[in-house]
């Protein structure tokens, strides 16, 4: 008896998918993880939401029951955090010399 009911649970566990992680394109829509299935704005959530762009490749957790979806990241995108230094193509300024990098004092949203 003890053995059916472990079973059971184990069986109830395995199909109940309680969370997922998958990949997705960002669409105008909503993102596309699959040639079937778009999953709508209205249940996207997350921070990142709002920092994606269309075709943007991202990855979600789905929470329990799919009704709602988390971005957690933008896959290929390098965030911008304070005290990063990033390179650029050579700028001559007037003097004569040449910027080729800036450090990142703080970072905001507007």
């Amino acid at each position: 008896m003890i053995n059916e009911i472990k079973n059971i649970v184990q069986n109830y566990l395995n199909n109940v998918k309680l969370c997922n992680m998958i990949n997705g394109v960002v669409l105008k829509e909503g993102i596309k993880v699959s040639d079937k299935l778009t999953i709508p704005n209205e249940l996207v959530k997350g921070n990142l939401k709002n920092f994606v762009s269309v075709n943007d490749e991202v990855k979600l957790i789905r929470n329990h029951g799919g009704q709602e979806f988390y971005i957690v990241e933008v896959i290929g995108l390098m965030p911008v955090t304070k005290d990063m230094r990033i390179s650029i193509d050579p700028i001559k300024v007037s003097n004569g010399m040449e910027l080729t990098s800036f450090k990142i004092k703080g970072v905001y949203r507007k």
